[in-house]
């Protein structure tokens, strides 16, 4: 029970830090809006903003996320790797592919773990394999969190950075689905696959 308070407070701090800026701006724009004629541009960017973020962080997170598409997946993306510095890259994804509805939030998230390894943006490309998915990170610095290969052994870590990649785990386990990040390989790809 700990484990699920700890992660719920955890993927709060992390939901709340993702908010704050485009409320912040909101904010700042209505008090300006008699002084500055950019406010209402400020306000609507900020809003559409916090928009797309609720939208990626619901089918994410929320129960009830059907099937998407590759184009889906990665409208819900857009903008949410590397804080808008990093691109999902679907070129070796078939168009007609549909990702079922437990598949969709782990790839959403893996794809989020993946832009959070790119501090100076790049690319995710999303890939499928003969067993799973593949998502793998690159751009001129690539820095998974020092703390994800415990994480994925199995280790109990806490943090509101890490809650993504808890959250990850624990729907992939909910779902028959395992996390593991490549061996040898550089740039290591985070794999996304059913359990054997």
């Amino acid at each position: 029970m700990e484990g699920e308070t700890s992660l719920a407070q955890d993927l709060c701090a992390r939901l709340c830090h993702d908010m704050v800026g485009p409320l912040g701006t909101i904010g700042t724009a209505l008090e300006l809006l008699e002084d500055e004629p950019d406010a209402p541009g400020l306000a609507r960017d900020a809003a559409a903003e916090l928009r797309r973020r609720l939208r990626f962080w619901r089918a994410a997170c929320g129960a009830g996320t059907g099937p998407l598409s590759p184009a889906e997946l990665a409208a819900l993306l857009d903008g949410m790797l590397s804080g808008g510095r990093a691109a999902l890259l679907l070129e070796a994804m078939p168009a007609d592919r549909v990702l079922p509805a437990p598949v969709a939030p782990l790839l959403l998230l893996g794809a989020l773990l993946a832009g959070d390894a790119l501090p100076r943006g790049g690319t995710v490309a999303l890939a499928p394999l003969a067993e799973g998915y593949a998502l793998r990170p690159a751009g001129p610095v690539l820095a998974w969190p020092p703390a994800l290969p415990a994480l994925l052994r199995g280790e109990r870590l806490e943090g509101a950075r890490l809650a993504p990649a808890q959250l990850l785990l624990r729907l992939a386990g909910a779902a028959g689905w395992r996390v593991t990040l490549e061996d040898g390989a550089a740039p290591a790809a985070l794999r996304v696959a059913p359990m054997a």
